[in-house]
């Protein structure tokens, strides 16, 4: 039986570092996070999940969420409906799939303007506080990589 909404939501904010430690038996984190993926895409308006899996992302930083992994898949299936809540969870706390979706968008936007937004995001991630090192490294790769340096 599928879960309800509230079911998939609690279930991401459930979600904890250790589930995805492999050196711990009985992690099954990535399992769970591919399973309440799927099902709330089966749900109505899966786009009402947007900003929780955002926060999953924010939360878990170190954690191996896959690459892309799920969380990312099923952000982009929602194509128009991700893309404000990526720019507000970098604005919050950059992280390395946030990062990585970003210059994802970047590498098929064609209009000058939408490029310039990206980019900046880019900058803004490369000098937050609140981003570990290793963000702040991918972020400048990626502006200099995007800006043909790289």
């Amino acid at each position: 039986m599928l879960r309800t909404f509230d079911q998939i939501l609690a279930g991401l904010a459930a979600l904890k570092p250790e589930d995805f430690d492999f050196m711990r038996p009985n992690s099954d984190g990535p399992e769970q996070l591919n399973s309440l993926t799927e099902e709330l895409m089966l749900l109505p308006q899966p786009e009402r999940g947007v900003r929780v899996m955002f926060e999953v992302m924010e939360r878990l930083p170190e954690s191996d969420l896959g690459s892309p992994g799920p969380l990312v898949h099923t952000l982009e299936q929602m194509l128009g409906h991700y893309e404000r809540e990526l720019v507000e969870s970098v604005k919050r706390k950059p992280t390395p799939l946030a990062i990585w979706m970003v210059n994802r968008i970047l590498n098929a936007t064609r209009t000058p303007e939408e490029r310039q937004i990206y980019l900046n995001l880019l900058r803004f991630a490369a000098e937050h506080p609140a981003a570990s090192a290793a963000v702040r490294h991918e972020a400048q790769h990626f502006i200099e990589y995007q800006s043909g340096a790289a």
